[in-house]
């Protein structure tokens, strides 16, 4: 099989590279090795190669091009998850790692959230965060701003707002302000078509927990 196997990674590299950086695209061992597994330390399969694009618009074509090469996309944030979530199930995967998206906005006030009656004085705080900003990043920020962040797992000073919002991490503070979800009021997400959805919550009960 191996010479399937090197023609594949020739036919990745050329197409990985008019999306994103070729040092952006990791076939060595120790990438692959270190995104084999997660906090559960199962271990499985070597991923067939490691993506970790700069930019939140590579990652569309990055889904669509793996899916195309017959791979199977595993996103992976800081790999602190207990689920297993991030973990190669087959030898014939792509683990997209978000760690570089980063990008976390200012701390702002809204007043128009949909189908939610707000105190007009008052509104909701709310803050942008990329899948790769570090949870304690957020709780800083929050901090500052004489405000909460409920989000608060253990892992906070490695996870990912990604993963957070996948696992729906909690923490000693959900027990008054509510999960992930509860707290969360839009996301963007790539679909297994390799097209851009968001989605925005309505009706929001504003931190509290859902059923």
């Amino acid at each position: 099989w191996f010479a399937d196997y090197y023609a594949l990674r020739k036919r990745a590299k050329r197409k990985f590279r008019q999306i994103t950086r070729k040092d952006n695209i990791q076939f060595d061992g120790l990438a692959r090795v270190s995104h084999v597994t997660d906090a559960t330390d199962w271990r499985v399969e070597l991923p067939f190669v490691v993506l970790t694009p700069d930019t939140e618009e590579e990652i569309a074509l990055l889904v669509q091009t793996s899916i195309a090469l017959g791979l199977t996309v595993i996103p992976r944030g800081g790999g602190t998850g207990y689920t297993g979530g991030a973990i190669p199930l087959d030898a014939m995967s792509a683990v997209i790692n978000t760690e570089k998206l980063e990008t976390l906005g200012e701390i702002t006030i809204r007043k128009d959230l949909s189908g939610v009656m707000l105190d007009k004085e008052q509104g909701v705080a709310v803050i942008r965060a990329d899948a790769g900003v570090v949870t304690r990043r957020v709780s800083d920020a929050a901090d500052k701003a004489g405000l909460v962040f409920a989000v608060d797992p253990t892992s906070q000073d490695a996870s990912t707002i990604g993963g957070n919002v996948s696992m729906n991490a909690g923490g000693k503070k959900a027990v008054m302000w509510g999960t992930a979800l509860d707290n969360l009021l839009s996301w963007r997400m790539v679909t297994p078509d390799a097209e851009w959805l968001e989605v925005k919550r309505l009706n929001h009960n504003l931190g509290k927990i859902h059923d």
